[in-house]
């Protein structure tokens, strides 16, 4: 999710009661709900080393206990109890790790032992209805003192009913889906009962509109494949492909030939907008050595 639904989670669960439970609990339980996401300074080496280090360590059972401790360590010296600061920080960043889940882009919770990606398929990554909700409730409590642990918890609630009915409406819509051995929905930003589904077939990727409650509403379109070949197994070794396919849920490539080279594209259906998509481009000579690469919006049917 969005760093702003990660904060705005994070002052409502202090105001909810953990601010009386320890001084300071409102900044180390900011600060815990976003820390995770300290994992983006990977992009200053590159896209392809920001995917592949994104939600990685810092999103996982092992990494959240030790960054918690970290955070508790860090504000010891404020808060004065290092226990109840560990415990305030775990119980915020918990909430960051669950609430990426609940997006289309996923988590690796096992990490290091285990780098399959786990992906919630509920709610988009910028949430208007989640984020408006709790703006309210904390700005109702900034004007009414008296209630505003209340209404912080009032507010969590709605929000976790709310999860809860994204859910449901993500497994009616993955339901018409079901015949299909490897598909998925995603959901759109501003209605909850329309979905976009994915499903990969052996040749290419279908993609179809979904309502929660009507099923199937729009003709399905495909992005097709090319068959696998020395060229593209070539291509995939390069680290801009390896790092983009390990990220990838649903892969096409493409492969063309164009002023002696050849240009193989991976990109992800998942972010195709009808024009463009996040992707790999590698460029390989005739001899099949690569002499270009790089993960960015690439024009996938060029």
């Amino acid at each position: 999710m969005f760093n702003s639904t990660h904060t705005l989670v994070g002052i409502a669960l202090a105001r909810a009661g953990l601010d009386r439970w320890s001084r300071h609990a409102a900044w180390t339980a900011v600060i815990a709900s976003n820390i995770p996401d300290i994992d983006i300074v990977a992009g200053l080496y590159g896209t392809s080393t920001y995917l592949e280090y994104h939600r990685g360590i810092t999103h996982s059972i092992v990494g959240i206990p030790v960054l918690s401790i970290l955070v508790a360590a860090a504000m010891y010296k404020f808060s004065g109890n290092f226990w109840k600061t560990f415990v305030i920080a775990l119980a915020a960043m918990s909430t960051h790790l669950g609430l990426d889940y609940l997006n289309t882009y996923g988590v690796r919770p096992f990490l290091p032992f285990d780098g399959t990606w786990f992906y919630g398929d509920a709610l988009f990554i910028i949430d208007p209805f989640f984020d408006v909700t709790l703006i309210a409730v904390l700005a109702a409590g900034y004007f009414l003192s008296t209630r505003r642990r209340q209404l912080a918890v009032i507010g969590l609630i709605v929000v976790t009913l709310y999860v809860g009915f994204r859910l449901e409406l993500r497994n009616l819509s993955r339901a018409y889906l079901a015949g299909f051995q490897k598909a998925a929905v995603s959901p759109l930003a501003l209605n909850p009962f329309q979905w976009t589904g994915f499903i990969d077939n052996p040749r290419d990727v279908s993609v179809v509109g979904i309502n929660a409650f009507r099923g199937v509403v729009s003709q399905p379109f495909s992005l097709a494949k090319d068959p696998a070949n020395a060229i593209i197994v070539r291509a995939s070794t390069s680290y801009s492909a390896r790092a983009f396919l390990g990220f990838a849920r649903f892969p096409v490539t493409t492969v063309r030939y164009r002023d002696s080279r050849y240009f193989v594209t991976f990109f992800d259906v998942r972010y195709y907008n009808g024009g463009s998509a996040l992707g790999a481009k590698v460029l390989l000579d005739p001899s099949l050595q690569i002499v270009g690469e790089s993960v960015s919006f690439v024009q996938p049917l060029d």
